[in-house]
């Protein structure tokens, strides 16, 4: 009886926990009454935006929302809702607010007015950050869009505007607005540059144009890499927008042969890298993937973790063609990930993977080691967690 008793405590102890830690979602069933507890309390209310299918926002329900420090923030700072944009209230909330993409994480002050908000699944210090951004009358949303109402258009303001409205519907007017009254050292400026890199993706855009033009001072200014890169970009668009036009085509490609060759190379390793990964089981599929990433590995763009995630697929998937040749290739490639970032833990987990594979046992355990390490040191215990329970099983063959 006492064991029993004791037991009881123990479970009711750990729900009183569970209940006690993590963001306290509001009860309530209407935004209407977490409005008027808003002016009551004087707190902004946020919501949860999120769908029954949408994984991410699963991630932040499950790991994010019940994190102590998060639920000390959000619960101190703010009335907390979560609706479900599919049905009942959720689909007045998704109508009303313009919510677009899962999840939307939506802050708004007791007049219903949107403050902030972040859109997409992140770590817990990003999301508290997010909350401390929507508190702050200098960064969050409705305090720089009443900047830009104001008269307010220069490139910093719009920066923060076009960043916290990911849904401004007068995005494309204003960074017109702005590079059409932009001076030629305005438009070089690190700002412009930042602008246009991340928001102007159209070749035919007046913008695109001025850069291609301008072509050498960008360089100058910014290097060859991001030049190239950015024209890359503008063939990602482009491309398929005229496929059916060859003489537009034919002109897109003339902006430069050499990189929209290089464009093709990666356009096809990701239409085949999409194909394989939804038909994992088709041959002819893996052998095509194969072919389209020995094309792409070599291209001087390609970052170590690019390298890393394509390594880990192979890995993963080499056993359904017993395809030894493929992961003695992809340790050659995670060879070359980890001379360029030797100390970084998912590139030595990966590389210990395949080594393990190829029965090279002691050297599989020196990179788990060093994975293990490095994950201490970044205190990244999700991953942790794995790489010691593959040591151990790395260890056993040893």
């Amino acid at each position: 009886m006492k064991k029993l008793t004791l037991l009881f405590l123990v479970v009711f102890s750990a729900s009183l926990y569970a209940q006690e830690t993590g963001i306290k979602f509001s009860k309530d069933s209407l935004l209407s009454d977490a409005l008027a507890q808003s002016k009551k309390e004087g707190k902004l209310v946020f919501i949860d935006c999120y769908t029954t299918w949408c994984g991410p926002c699963k991630r932040l329900a499950k790991e994010i929302f019940p994190q102590k420090e998060v639920g000390d923030f959000y619960n101190s700072h703010f009335i907390n809702l979560s609706f479900d944009m599919e049905k009942g209230e959720g689909l007045k909330i998704r109508a009303k607010y313009a919510v677009q993409a899962y999840p939307t994480l939506l802050f708004l002050n007791a007049q219903g007015e949107t403050v902030h908000v972040g859109i997409g699944a992140m770590d817990a210090n990003p999301f508290i950050e997010l909350g401390k951004t929507a508190l702050d009358d200098t960064r969050n949303v409705l305090s720089i869009s009443t900047k830009m109402k104001a008269g307010d258009k220069s490139i910093q303001t719009l920066l923060l505007y076009l960043k916290t409205n990911h849904y401004a519907a007068d995005a494309d007017a204003l960074i017109t607005e702005y590079f059409k009254t932009a001076t030629d050292e305005d438009k070089l400026s690190q700002d412009s540059w930042q602008l246009f890199k991340e928001y102007i993706t159209d070749i035919d855009n007046d913008q695109f144009q001025y850069f291609l033009k301008h072509r050498p001072a960008y360089e100058q200014k910014f290097g060859k890499t991001e030049v190239d890169n950015k024209i890359i970009n503008g063939f990602s668009y482009s491309q398929p927008k005229y496929k059916d036009n060859p003489a537009k085509e034919a002109s897109v490609k003339s902006i430069d042969t050499v990189l929209y060759s290089k464009y093709m190379v990666i356009r096809s390793f990701m239409l085949a890298s999409y194909e394989q990964q939804t038909n994992k089981t088709d041959k002819a599929k893996w052998d095509e993937y194969i072919a389209k990433t020995k094309a792409f590995i070599p291209l001087d763009n390609v970052q170590p973790m690019d390298i890393n995630n394509i390594c880990w697929n192979i890995y993963e998937n080499y056993r359904t063609f017993n395809d030894i040749a493929t992961l003695k290739l992809a340790s050659e490639w995670q060879e070359k990930a980890h001379k360029a970032l030797p100390d970084n833990h998912p590139i030595n987990d990966t590389y210990a993977h395949i080594l393990f594979d190829l029965g090279f046992v002691k050297e599989a355990i020196e990179h788990e080691a060093l994975a293990i390490k490095v994950a201490t040191e970044e205190k990244s215990d999700k991953d942790l967690k794995f790489y010691n329970d593959e040591i151990e099983r790395f260890k056993k063959i040893k």
